[in-house]
């Protein structure tokens, strides 16, 4: 009965995120982004994609693209047309 238990909780884990959006794949971009010190339109998309692909923003990729915004705010990221 654990075994199944088990296996239902990691079946509504995989559901709440498909296999190819990765939290990590949105933090490795933000910092590929600040350590560019530029975000282009192309991956502000991309960003989106990653980010909307669940339909929802976990707490992780709001941290994350606050860390984009904030790099924005302060000048240290461009944004380039």
């Amino acid at each position: 009965m654990s075994d199944s238990s088990k296996n239902t909780a990691n079946s509504a884990s995989d559901d709440s995120r498909p296999d190819d959006t990765n939290p990590n794949e949105v933090t490795q971009l933000v910092e590929q982004l600040i350590r560019a010190k530029r975000i282009t339109y192309t991956q502000y998309q991309s960003l989106s994609k990653m980010v909307l692909a669940d339909g929802t923003v976990d707490e992780q990729e709001r941290r994350q693209i606050n860390r984009l915004f904030d790099a924005i705010q302060a000048g240290a990221v461009r944004i380039l047309e």
